[in-house]
């Protein structure tokens, strides 16, 4: 018998017969003259094209964006004012807005395979066109920006308390923030790519930082307000106790920006081995280990630490710690990895947004260094802009504001998967009754049909060809209903936090939106063409005028036996009896047997 073929090399690379892959990714292209190079440029000169999979590309991204500096600051003042109870229902409320958009996402990544450009702005882009994907993008960029500054000042409140826990010169935490953001700077335009083979490392200290934090709070031995696991200390921190200025939806706006990171899987979609099933797979799974750990972090705070420190000590989480400069560790790493993580994301979303000249003013951006076409316009655009933001020099005010462009984002993403689904459902016919029939008069069945081509009918793209698709467990979640109180919670969520944020946001992606409308008319429409008013308007007619019962119509599934017979109308009507007797009707009657 014949060896086998060899495994071709086009089905391993997606491309051509070559013994270069044919499609390199943005990230690890370097231009290099030969695949094949010496061991020691492939380990310290990154040349290769890598590709990464579910755990060691997105679960560790996800990870180290959503796990991190706001649980490590802030869940013990979360306690402190909401209580245990309300800080479970907080990370509910934030868990579930999370899911929503996982779900949502990652329905629109199987049917949008080609758009891996631009993340978040290259799925929005097509679904709802040009106009609106821009518009949400620069949001986004907005967003991320924004959580540089927020990141950026919980480092340096970090740093300031670990040496002064009541810090009277609040310009030296702006000082080491500017610092902070200038130095990374430097690092996202020509080192970051290095840092992220470095991301299972990352994950690993940050989870001995958690595990630090565990062994601490169990060996506590009752000294200064930390009494260890504690009966009375449980029951004090059962129910809310705001402090002053403080309520449910202000402690939810601190604490929601540790969702700000879900995106993560989704920005490197043209890094993956299988972006649908790893970027599913590994945002929930990342998902499902951050919500463990919430959870973890404010049940042992609120059993082992009295009220008064919660609310009065930011620091706590790292005072009742096993080893204080282990978990410290864990928390810088968490700060400045969630820093790179946005420094190197939002210049290429903005990047893109600004190549595909929707928005002609921010034309410039566009323009990179190098063979990977780094936007370094961008990037050090994005830095400035973070720098204005940590003037403001407080981690409290920042978290909601950075919280309103992610939640308008995650109500974008939400509601792009419940207009595609709505547009599947309005794309097909049911059969008519006449075509069920062939020649031989012998009933059939056929599946319904999209009544546009599969070049207009977006859900099939991604299905297209003589092969099945392959079902993936995740699948099942989706859901559009679900993704729709998603997209309501969100925008809830905005005004509950803070109106007038809310108000301002809205108000800027307004002008954004009219602005590229003004410049660019004739941008290409999306493939979604769900209007939700005229849904909304058909519901609720058909709410207070409800509408008759469709028509039923049966179907024999055999054709009874009939005999034909013909007369002729002149003979059975007096008004014909002048004319030639040439009209005739067939009349058909059953035979009874």
């Amino acid at each position: 018998m014949a060896d086998p073929e060899p495994f071709p090399e086009e089905a391993r690379f997606g491309g051509s017969a070559n013994p270069r892959p044919a499609k390199t990714t943005e990230l690890w292209d370097e231009n290099d003259e030969s695949y094949l190079v010496e061991w020691w440029k492939a380990n310290f000169f990154i040349r290769k094209p890598i590709l990464f999979g579910t755990w060691d590309g997105v679960f560790t991204s996800c990870m180290l964006n959503i796990f991190g500096l706001v649980v490590f600051l802030r869940a013990g003042w979360m306690v402190g004012n909401a209580g245990l109870l309300l800080s479970c229902l907080i990370i509910v409320f934030t868990l579930f807005v999370g899911l929503c958009t996982v779900i949502a996402s990652n329905g629109l990544i199987a049917r949008c395979t080609e758009n891996s450009r631009g993340g978040i702005y290259g799925i929005l882009n097509y679904v709802f066109g040009g106009k609106v994907g821009a518009t949400v993008g620069i949001m986004y960029v907005l967003g991320q920006t924004i959580c540089i500054a927020l990141y950026v000042t919980g480092f340096a409140e970090a740093v300031v308390l670990k040496f002064d826990p009541n810090p009277t010169n609040h310009w030296l935490l702006r000082g080491i923030g500017i610092v902070t953001v200038l130095l990374l700077t430097v690092i996202a335009l020509f080192g970051v790519k290095y840092l992220v083979r470095l991301q299972l490392v990352l994950l690993g200290i940050l989870l001995l930082a958690v595990l630090d934090f565990v062994i601490g709070c169990s060996i506590a031995n009752g000294t200064s307000g930390m009494t260890g696991f504690n009966s009375t200390s449980f029951r004090d921190n059962l129910y809310p106790g705001f402090a002053e200025k403080q309520s449910f939806f202000t402690v939810l706006g601190v604490f929601f920006p540790t969702c700000t990171g879900l995106m993560a899987g989704v920005n490197m979609q043209g890094d993956l081995k299988s972006p649908h099933n790893n970027i599913s797979t590994g945002s929930l799974a990342s998902l499902a280990f951050s919500g463990v750990l919430y959870y973890v972090f404010v049940i042992f705070l609120a059993c082992t630490v009295q009220k008064e420190l919660l609310l009065s000590d930011y620091m706590i989480a790292s005072e009742i710690s096993w080893i204080s400069w282990m978990f410290l560790i864990g928390l810088y790493i968490a700060s400045l990895s969630s820093i790179l993580g946005s420094l190197y994301g939002a210049p290429r979303v903005f990047q893109c947004i600004a190549l595909d000249n929707i928005i002609p003013i921010i034309g410039v951006f566009g323009k990179g260094r190098g063979a990977n076409n780094e936007p370094v316009i961008a990037t050090i655009t994005v830095s400035l802009v973070s720098l204005c933001f940590v003037l403001v020099g407080h981690l409290n005010i920042l978290a909601p504001i950075t919280a309103m462009p992610f939640l308008l984002t995650y109500a974008a993403v939400n509601y792009a998967y419940f207009s595609l689904a709505m547009t599947e459902e309005r794309s097909i016919k049911p059969e008519s009754i006449l075509d069920q029939y062939n020649t031989e008069n012998t009933p059939i069945i056929k599946e319904s049909e999209p009544l546009n081509s599969s070049e207009s009918y977006p859900l099939l793209d991604a299905y297209s060809g003589t092969e099945e698709p392959r079902v993936y467990w995740h699948e099942c979640l989706q859901s559009k209903w679900l993704t729709f109180v998603g997209a309501f919670l969100s925008v809830l969520m905005m005004f509950l936090i803070h109106w007038l944020f809310a108000i301002l946001t809205i108000g800027l992606a307004t002008i954004i939106y009219f602005y590229t409308r003004t410049t660019s008319p004739g941008t290409k429409p999306g493939a979604s063409n769900f209007v939700l008013s005229k849904w909304l308007y058909r519901v609720v007619r058909s709410l207070i005028h409800p509408l008759p019962a469709e028509e039923k119509i049966v179907i024999a599934t055999e054709t009874p036996e009939m005999s034909y017979k013909t007369m002729q109308l002149t003979d059975e009507n007096t008004d014909y009896q002048e004319r030639e007797k040439v009209h005739q009707s067939v009349v058909s009657e059953q035979i009874e047997t």
